[in-house]
């Protein structure tokens, strides 16, 4: 009798061990959807060696795959150099949607920026300008899945 009690209490701890394993994967499945979005990074990173011109100036592409009214993005920028103008922009119009200035050192600066009217058929590109640079890193990180980087300008 001892040994069918024994038996049964060891099924008991069993199952509720197993769904009890069962309900924390459970969970951190859930959390690993929520926390799973799509991000695009534009990161541009030059050193003094980057070019010989003084300004120098470095670019990435970007477009999106429909047309957007307000977009934020995430701009980090780190610099030892004297000056540089980090600036997202229309490549075929050159208007400005967003621009700012660093002088001097900056250790990492980030800022929270808001693009308004993108339209799917335009590109857009973030473009550096530095002075005198012995390093630079620029990343521009927007989290949508519409927002995708162009190797090359289109026609």
């Amino acid at each position: 009798m001892n040994k069918k009690i024994i038996i049964f209490l060891i099924g008991i701890i069993c199952t509720v061990g197993l769904m009890a394993c069962q309900k924390t994967n459970m969970n951190q499945s859930n959390i690993s959807d929520t926390e799973e979005t799509y991000k695009t990074v534009l990161e541009m990173e030059m050193n003094a060696n980057y070019s010989s011109s003084d300004p120098f100036e470095n670019g990435r592409l970007f477009c999106v795959s429909k047309d957007i009214e307000i977009l934020d993005a995430e701009v980090y920028f780190q610099m030892d150099g004297d000056s540089g103008i980090v600036e997202i922009k229309d490549r075929n119009s050159d208007e400005v949607l967003w621009s700012n200035t660093w002088n001097e050192k900056v250790s990492g600066d980030t800022v929270t920026v808001s693009l308004n009217n993108l339209q799917k058929e335009k590109e857009y590109v973030v473009r550096f300008t530095g002075t005198k640079i012995n390093h630079a890193v620029v990343k521009v990180s927007f989290e949508s899945e519409l927002v995708q980087e162009k190797s090359r300008p289109s026609k």
